[in-house]
């Protein structure tokens, strides 16, 4: 599924629900199972120093989105299921907003987070109805749909294909 921008009035209802499971809401729930991803930064329209921690349990009641693909990474084409930063972070809005995502090996990337809402991006946490391992790219993993829109093979965007996440911390670009 893809999430496309400007949102319908559909999709602005839907946003305006969704706000009850954000960042913001998790901020107060504690992962029962192993922490994936842990979130900073700019979380409700403001800079804060406030972290949230997220299982997979937790992860897996955000909105979920398919993504079937192929990619340089793995081969043949992959159906990946996963979240979208949109749903993580409904109080945002969609510009001016950069995600700096960071791996377990360190590596950090910058997305924006209109990647999510204008090109399809999402966080997977599963590939081929399986949960991600650290050995297959996971626990999470930033995929495009690149069969979909030629544009998207791109270094650009295989640069903000970043696996092995566990870190996002969100920025608020001024202009």
């Amino acid at each position: 599924m893809r999430l496309r921008s400007p949102y319908t009035t559909l999709n602005l209802f839907l946003l305006i629900f969704l706000s009850v499971t954000s960042v913001s809401t998790y901020a107060a729930e504690k992962p029962k199972g192993r922490v994936l991803l842990t979130v900073s930064g700019a979380i409700n329209n403001t800079d804060s120093t406030q972290k949230s921690k997220f299982d997979l349990a937790m992860l897996n009641r955000l909105p979920q989105y398919t993504v079937t693909t192929h990619n340089p990474w793995t081969k043949g084409r992959h159906t990946y299921q996963g979240f979208s930063a949109i749903d993580l972070f409904p109080n945002l809005g969609n510009s001016n907003i950069i995600l700096q995502v960071t791996a377990l090996n360190e590596y950090m990337t910058e997305i924006p987070l209109s990647d999510f809402a204008d090109n399809g991006a999402i966080f997977a946490t599963h590939i081929d109805g399986k949960p991600m391992s650290v050995r297959n790219l996971g626990p999470i993993m930033v995929i495009y749909p690149f069969d979909e829109h030629e544009e998207l093979k791109s270094e650009m965007f295989y640069g903000r294909s970043i696996w092995q996440v566990d870190r996002i911390k969100t920025t608020i670009i001024s202009e």
